[in-house]
């Protein structure tokens, strides 16, 4: 096995730590919506799906907590999945702020960073995926 092939498999402890912020906050961000900590204001939440933060909450769960879980467990364990989905997770941290500023219609510090944070998982995703000589995507 190439080394380049064996550093992919090694564990990759700061990209598991990133993607564990990203989960733990967004996890964060979900129970203030459901549990109601987190009020946007009735503005706001009048604007969401159905009028719905138990909803928003649960769609911010699975859309980036979940995956960020799933991409921090992998890239600790060294497994193989690890590049592609960071690159997936990037996608749908990218896209879940899209469609958020969609929804809400008003922008804040964390719009800016939560797309600067998705660019930089797929970007190393993408980095480490040219480099083992993966599948491009």
């Amino acid at each position: 096995m190439s080394d380049a092939r064996q550093e992919a498999r090694a564990r990759r402890t700061g990209l598991a730590v990133f993607a564990g912020l990203v989960a733990v906050s967004a996890y964060g961000g979900a129970l203030g919506l459901i549990l109601g900590f987190l009020d946007l204001g009735a503005r706001i939440n009048a604007r969401l799906p159905f009028g719905s933060p138990v909803l928003g909450g649960l769609a911010l769960a699975l859309i980036v907590a979940v995956p960020s879980t799933v991409l921090a467990w992998w890239a600790w364990r060294g497994d193989p999945r690890t590049d592609l989905a960071a690159v997936v997770t990037g996608v749908l941290v990218i896209g879940w702020i899209v469609v958020e500023l969609a929804f809400i219609r008003e922008l804040s510090f964390f719009h800016p960073t939560y797309v600067a944070v998705g660019a930089a998982l797929v970007w190393v995703g993408r980095r480490a995926l040219r480099r083992t000589g993966a599948a491009t995507v």
